[in-house]
């Protein structure tokens, strides 16, 4: 949901980094925050769990210009992997403009590859996101590791049709910086076109299951270690996800914009709707990250159990 605020002249779009435990997301904003020339970079916050570096949901807004006249900030956020985190995953979905799909090139990843592209259009139609509308493009990672495989298998079951394609070892920071040009091509590219990205049908918006697990693969589930650090390695609580877009009482007249149908909230109103918003998500992320670590718990007496009758 583009969100324009008068106030600063400034256009805030949402991309958001989809794909497999450890195929290469967290590695992806890395290469892109530790990039010299971007500068105006808000704080990156990440969430490490045992077998997945990765970012619990964060943001790097950035200058790119300006369009009509007006500045764009770009908001990116990478969702876990794991099995404990597809509520999360459903939270950071909402309001996306562009989605970047991580493929793991790797001949080994293949199903899981698949199960997380389904479930990411799962999760798009769960937020009344089309997957067909929305500006999406494919990452092929790790493209410098052995036994791949090939773009052309990789497309046959995939299938990305007319998303852009592009190949990547992101942690040599090879096709980071051409996805993220490419996502946010597609993502002007919509805004210019006036493309509505909404699901009509459906049923209303609820709070997702805090217990799904739908979408992951055993390999990418990792036993939640609830570390919160920043870059400078300080201790902090997560940020919540971003508020769910304003609501229609909340939108005033405004004069012509450049983007059309896009909405002009009332500043004190938005202000209000998001601190509301941002509480119910961050108890919603509080119930998730409980939840994963009573599971853990239970994890650990069993393995503990096991080990004692051998």
């Amino acid at each position: 949901m583009v969100l324009i605020n008068k106030a600063i002249n400034e256009v805030t779009v949402k991309l958001v980094y989809y794909g497999p435990g450890l195929c290469g997301k967290t590695t992806n904003l890395e290469k892109i925050y530790g990039n010299p020339k971007l500068e105006n970079k808000g704080k990156m916050i990440s969430m490490s769990t045992e077998t997945d570096r990765t970012l619990f949901f964060d943001f790097m807004p950035m200058e790119l210009g300006t369009i009509n006249g007006q500045k764009v900030r770009v908001q990116l956020y990478t969702v876990p992997g794991q099995v404990f985190y597809d509520a999360t995953r459903k939270l950071v979905l909402r309001g996306a403009d562009g989605v970047v799909f991580v493929a793991d090139s790797q001949s080994s990843m293949r199903d899981s590859n698949l199960q997380s592209l389904d479930n990411l259009k799962t999760n798009l139609r769960l937020n009344r996101i089309d997957p067909e509308k929305v500006a999406l493009v494919f990452q092929y990672n790790k493209r410098d590791l052995p036994d791949i495989d090939s773009v052309e298998d990789m497309n046959s079951y995939l299938q990305p049709g007319q998303a852009p394609v592009v190949e990547a070892a992101a942690i040599q920071g090879t096709g980071v910086t051409a996805t993220l040009r490419a996502a946010i091509g597609r993502i002007l590219e919509n805004l210019r076109n006036n493309v509505d990205t909404t699901l009509v049908e459906g049923a209303p918006l609820t709070s997702p299951d805090m217990t799904a697990r739908s979408g992951a693969t055993a390999s990418s589930a990792g036993t939640p270690k609830l570390t919160m650090k920043t870059e400078a390695g300080t201790r902090q609580t997560p940020p919540p996800p971003p508020p769910p877009p304003v609501t229609q009482h909340q939108i005033e007249e405004a004069e012509e914009d450049p983007f059309g149908n896009v909405a002009v909230a009332d500043e004190t109103a938005v202000d209000r709707a998001e601190i509301e918003a941002m509480l119910a998500t961050t108890r919603e992320v509080i119930t998730s990250i409980e939840m994963a670590l009573d599971k853990a718990r239970a994890q650990e007496r069993l393995l503990r159990d096991k080990l004692a009758r051998l």
